[in-house]
């Protein structure tokens, strides 16, 4: 019977490693080692896309990267979670520092639509801007992190917070819009 669990492992194991050889080669510009993507984990990108991650990385299951026009670029350091079911939707460029860890559902977001009174929504062209987190930052469970925002190293964002806003470095950050309410000591 343990012998039967640890075959069971052994191939739960290999189909990860090949599941993760697939998608690194299939999707990713560079990629560190110690790469980990869940078969779950789903990338609709544009040809000229760059997806970069470093080593020891782990996508979890249901992940979704979505890459389009007109130049986008996802950059991921060292040693970071993307949790399970993040949305994360790129037309220019996020970036992702080192030692990272993002809950499950967040969504991380570098663009979004045009709002003039003139002209219906659905017919205007996006605002693109950009997502700077840095290193040895926590993003809670249901976050939302918005175009043109900079998250400072070390920095704490509540669950359910929406950032809309640069958030400083070590600041704990919570609400909607997330507001700064205490700092790591």
């Amino acid at each position: 019977m343990a012998a039967d669990k640890a075959s069971y492992r052994n191939r739960g194991g290999i189909l990860q490693r090949l599941v993760t050889a697939y998608k690194q080669f299939r999707y990713f510009s560079r990629a560190g080692s110690n790469l980990v993507v869940k078969r779950s984990a789903e990338f609709r990108m544009v040809k000229h896309a760059v997806l970069e991650v470093g080593s020891n990385v782990t996508i979890q299951d249901h992940s979704f990267f979505q890459l389009t026009m007109p130049e986008p670029k996802v950059f991921i350091g060292n040693n970071t979670v993307i949790g399970r079911r993040n949305i994360i939707t790129a037309k220019n460029r996020i970036s992702i520092g080192n030692d990272v860890l993002i809950g499950s559902d967040v969504q991380i977001i570098d663009h979004g639509h045009g709002m003039r009174r003139d002209t219906p929504i659905r017919l205007q062209k996006a605002e693109i801007g950009f997502v700077q987190i840095g290193d040895d930052v926590w993003i809670g469970a249901g976050a939302k992190i918005l175009m043109n925002v900079t998250i400072g190293t070390g920095a704490v964002i509540g669950a359910n917070s929406v950032v809309t806003a640069d958030i400083p470095d070590y600041a704990i950050a919570v609400g909607s819009p997330a507001k700064v309410v205490k700092y790591r000591v």
